[in-house]
């Protein structure tokens, strides 16, 4: 009987963590993507978004397996912030050789991912406001959809993450522009598969598991569709494990959904 008692108690720790509310305060106020299958997608970030061999790869094995038409290009610094990337450069389909530059537009979709804690640190916050709407401004002249990515926090400072999410937020609705909550996710994923590490052991940048759901929250976004049942474990010689897998699947999609109200 004791036994028992323990498995359901249990239980009931566990459906309430699932079932727990999203730790942002601000709420989204674009809450779709304004396009159906966008084909092409430019990643402008640090190493958050290029660790291992880049979350555009997480992404391309999963629209591989779905079949979907996709493709992406990757332009990260190390530690940059959105003032270090000249968006508008990225975007100006003048170069030689550019397979990107016969499309019109270059990109359906641009990420913006900014540095760690950019959002939140007081000598950093208004230069990171300033560029996004910069940014933003220069994605839809060339055509694109912004798409802004809220980070995680690090790994010894769990409490950063509504600060960073909502900061996030509250940049994206001033621009009309579309927040990916990673971050929201990353702690969904720690309250209930603590056991399941998100960050390297710098305990910031992220762990093949970490990048993989980056890539599933992507894939979400973009496709409007769960990416729960792909058989796709990863890759860059790091592939996770089938149960871990379904865990940060299932996360990726429990999140969005409950984020921009799906």
């Amino acid at each position: 009987m004791k036994k028992v008692l323990i498995s359901l108690l249990l239980s009931s720790v566990f459906a309430a963590s699932s079932a727990s509310a999203l730790e942002n305060t601000v709420k989204p106020e674009v809450t779709d993507l304004g396009i159906t299958n966008p084909k092409t997608g430019l990643i402008v970030g640090n190493s958050y978004s290029f660790y291992n061999c880049g979350v555009h790869s997480y992404l391309r094995g999963l629209t591989r397996e779905a079949k979907q038409s996709w493709k992406a290009r990757i332009l990260t610094m190390s530690s940059a912030m959105l003032s270090y990337h000249n968006v508008k450069d990225y975007l100006t389909p003048d170069k030689e050789m550019d397979p990107y530059a016969k499309s019109k537009p270059m990109f359906d979709v641009v990420f913006l991912q900014g540095q760690s804690n950019e959002p939140i640190n007081a000598k950093r916050k208004a230069t990171f406001q300033k560029y996004v709407a910069l940014h933003a401004d220069t994605i839809r002249k060339a055509g694109a959809v912004p798409i802004l990515v809220a980070t995680w926090a690090r790994q010894d400072k769990p409490q950063d993450t509504r600060a960073l999410a909502d900061e996030t937020i509250k940049a994206g609705n001033a621009n009309h522009v579309m927040v990916l909550p990673v971050g929201l996710a990353f702690a969904e994923s720690l309250k209930v598969r603590p056991d399941l590490i998100m960050h390297q052991e710098d305990k910031s940048h992220p762990s093949a598991a970490g990048s993989y759901l980056y890539g599933a929250m992507m894939y979400s976004v973009l496709f409007k569709k769960s990416p729960e049942g792909f058989k796709y474990q990863g890759g860059c010689e790091k592939p996770l494990k089938e149960a871990d897998v379904k865990h940060l699947q299932s996360i990726a999609w429990k999140t969005v959904k409950e984020f921009y109200g799906w």
